[in-house]
């Protein structure tokens, strides 16, 4: 009965809601606190407004976005502010745009792997005013699912990318089709993606991966744990 009344809806609330309870049933919480000595080490590297904080999610659904992007990390978000002795991370995550302590965003991590990267043109003053501030007006917005970056909706990289470009014009990352993305990796489990878009990938669509973010020759490391 349940399944009737969603399959009723319409079209676009039902494919959210499909996808929902997709990613549940495909998501496997992982939690690997980090160590203090590591954590020490992220502290000694002077965190700041502005850098760029990569992760790797675990479970299934994380795992085939890292395979199919040919790197190790699936998460991506960017510090804004300092509160309360600890650096606060804004991210796209499911289900909406929010603000995590750096600490807590880190022992999300699978395996302790991070990196954090900063702009090597450093953002001034003003310019870090402006990233929270853009930062605090996407709270609270939906994650697109679709991961597609003409939506109204973010994920992770995508805001990341909008942060950064709103507050200082530098562009980072690499946007691409999923045409590209896709079949540039022979590697790439297009049998996910065809499950996860219902039989029809949608090539054309722009995207862009945290992967593609990370490799930015416009950023530089602070500091990092992914061996």
């Amino acid at each position: 009965m349940i399944v009737s009344l969603i399959a009723a809806m319409h079209p676009r609330i039902f494919s959210f809601l499909s996808s929902s309870l997709l990613f549940l049933a495909l998501a496997v919480a992982t939690r690997a606190d980090l160590d203090e000595q590591t954590y020490g080490r992220v502290i000694a590297s002077s965190p700041a407004v502005g850098d760029i904080v990569f992760i790797r999610i675990g479970g299934p659904i994380f795992t085939c976005v890292a395979t199919t992007t040919q790197s190790w990390t699936s998460h991506v978000g960017i510090i804004v502010d300092y509160q309360q002795g600890d650096w606060i991370v804004a991210e796209s995550g499911i289900p909406f745009v929010r603000k995590t302590p750096l600490r807590r965003f880190l022992d999300r991590s699978d395996g302790q792997r991070f990196s954090i990267r900063r702009l090597r043109s450093a953002p001034s003053d003003e310019e870090k005013r402006a990233m929270l501030k853009f930062a605090d007006s996407q709270m609270g917005r939906l994650y697109s699912l679709g991961f597609d970056l003409e939506s109204p909706k973010t994920f992770c990289s995508k805001f990341v990318h909008d942060v950064v470009y709103q507050s200082t014009h530098q562009q980072i990352g690499e946007v691409e089709t999923f045409d590209h993305l896709l079949h540039r990796n022979p590697d790439a489990p297009l049998w996910f993606w065809r499950t996860w878009f219902f039989g029809a990938i949608p090539w054309q669509r722009t995207t862009i991966t945290p992967a593609s973010e990370m490799n930015s020759p416009g950023l530089m490391v602070v500091a990092q744990n992914h061996a």
